[in-house]
């Protein structure tokens, strides 16, 4: 079934009010990110990377930078920061040497259930503020509108 839409909502304007709202997101998210690297000396990117691949227990360069939509010189510094803090390394499994898988050392797995920890209490919202199924919500229309989004606009590299 289709929704309608309301009646003084343009396609332009409610395309306007999502971006805006997308935006204050980003720019929220990228205070949180120096939050957590002032108190945990971790970045939001690092916390996902961490999480990745603790949660795949080896995993693809290839395959970490498509899973966190990252792209690959950006993913192969926090793999640098995250390896010179003794939390990943790099091992090559396959006869193929161009294959790198990324594991966690025992160090980075038990920072990564502190920080999972950390998330559970300091997350970016305000708990009492919104429910489960609320955010459930929030994350399941994010998914709609990145599925959404027009195959052309889609194509643009987000490499350059």
């Amino acid at each position: 079934m289709q929704e309608k839409t309301p009646p003084d909502a343009s396609m332009s304007s409610i395309c306007i009010k999502t971006i805006v709202g997308i935006r204050k997101m980003s720019r929220f998210l990228d205070k949180y990110s120096k939050y957590l690297d002032t108190k945990y000396h971790v970045t939001l990117p690092q916390l996902l990377c961490l999480s990745e691949v603790y949660a795949s227990g080896s995993i693809t360069l290839t395959e970490l930078t498509r899973r966190l939509n990252m792209n690959n010189s950006a993913m192969t510094g926090i793999i640098d920061r995250l390896e010179s803090k003794g939390l990943l390394y790099r091992i090559r499994k396959d006869r193929d040497r161009r294959t790198v898988c990324i594991e966690c050392t025992e160090a980075g797995g038990e920072y990564t259930d502190q920080l999972q920890r950390v998330l559970e209490t300091e997350c970016f919202f305000d708990a009492s503020r919104i429910s489960e199924r609320q955010l459930f919500d929030i994350c399941e229309s994010l998914e709609r509108i990145t599925l959404s989004l027009d195959p052309e606009v889609r194509k643009i590299s987000l490499d350059d």
